[in-house]
């Protein structure tokens, strides 16, 4: 299937040919690019000036003055990635649905598409470059690199949301290829929707692994070195350092539940005291309910049987809960 720029209102025209010559042969001026926007052509979203700088910038002008600034060809892969990925989502939610090959095609879009896109917003007029490229400016390819290097920026600096929104606009103006559902929504919002649930075969989402890298830590200790490993337990009438691990009896540490100790007490003890017996822990874990106001509810397996469960409104108060049931359930847990 191949996919034409075909304007789908009559509030805005396809930039003509000539409002877009670059050069004459004989080095006559360039013709105004000046046009009055359409109120259905999409805002062209918002970015910072540096990103700006980058945006306009054509690798020539870096290339003939051996400047170490950045053009702007690592913006535009970034921006094609995220275009493909925005079309191959539309697409994939087409009815009748599409094949793989159909997806796979589709999902990129012609050049002249892309530089109609360029032409509707005079993105060319701000192109910084060295005169020798001149000749070549008005080339589809060119003003479709144009364009990509923007997609880039603004995905970089707003995220997917708002690259999806002002493309979908754009394809709702330019094709009938792409036919969009009233109920879809963006990527990200569709991701929140799902079950978020940890140590999935899926992956850690990047919310979730923020609170999982805290927790980390705690769990696998390092046992390739351990300068109290080979020194002998103290003596029963000394009270044992802070930092050494317990002797293999019951544990002298002071009682967790005293009022004054913190609420993370029960965590690394039994980490500690599970780590010196050769026991294996996990702590599977689950979140439930919306994304500001869910719970999290976590199990501690020991060896593969579930020895405590905690819930809590953060996984680390819940992974607590399931330390402190199972410290007592493994009967570790200091004789009144």
């Amino acid at each position: 299937m191949v996919l034409t720029p075909r304007l789908r209102t009559l509030n805005i025209t396809e930039p003509s040919p000539m409002e877009f010559e670059t050069a004459s042969p004989s080095g006559a001026s360039l013709p105004s690019r000046k046009r009055r926007r359409s109120p259905d052509l999409p805002e062209l979203p918002k970015i910072s000036g540096e990103s700006m700088l980058e945006v306009y910038t054509h690798r020539s002008l870096r290339l003939a003055c051996h400047a170490k600034y950045h053009d702007n060809e690592r913006l535009s892969l970034l921006g094609r990635h995220t275009l493909e990925t925005i079309a191959a989502q539309f697409l994939f939610h087409r009815r009748p649905m599409l094949t793989k090959s159909e997806i796979e095609t589709q999902r990129k879009l012609p050049v002249n598409i892309i530089d109609t896109w360029a032409n509707f917003y005079q993105l060319r007029d701000k192109l910084r470059h060295d005169p020798s490229f001149q000749s070549s400016l008005g080339e589809p390819e060119q003003g479709r690199l144009l364009f990509l290097a923007y997609v880039g920026a603004v995905f970089n600096e707003h995220g997917l949301t708002v690259v999806q929104k002002w493309i979908a606009a754009l394809l709702r103006l330019t094709t009938d290829a792409f036919e969009f559902d009233s109920e879809l929504t963006d990527l990200e919002e569709q991701s929140s929707k799902r079950p978020k649930v940890e140590e999935s075969s899926q992956g850690l989402s990047t919310r979730s692994l923020q609170h999982a890298l805290p927790s980390l830590s705690s769990v696998y200790k390092p046992t390739h070195y351990n300068p109290y490993s080979q020194s002998p337990p103290p003596p029963p009438s000394m009270p044992p350092p802070i930092q050494p691990p317990p002797p293999k009896g019951i544990p002298t540490f002071s009682n967790p539940l005293a009022p004054a100790q913190p609420n993370l007490a029960f965590l690394p003890l039994f980490n500690q005291t599970a780590t010196q017996r050769g026991l294996s822990i996990n702590y599977p874990a689950t979140f439930t309910g919306p994304s500001h106001a869910g719970r999290w509810n976590v199990s501690c397996v020991v060896n593969g049987i579930e020895k405590g469960k905690g819930t809590g409104a953060s996984k680390q108060l819940a992974k607590e809960q399931a330390a402190r049931a199972a410290y007592y359930a493994m009967g570790w847990a200091p004789r009144a």
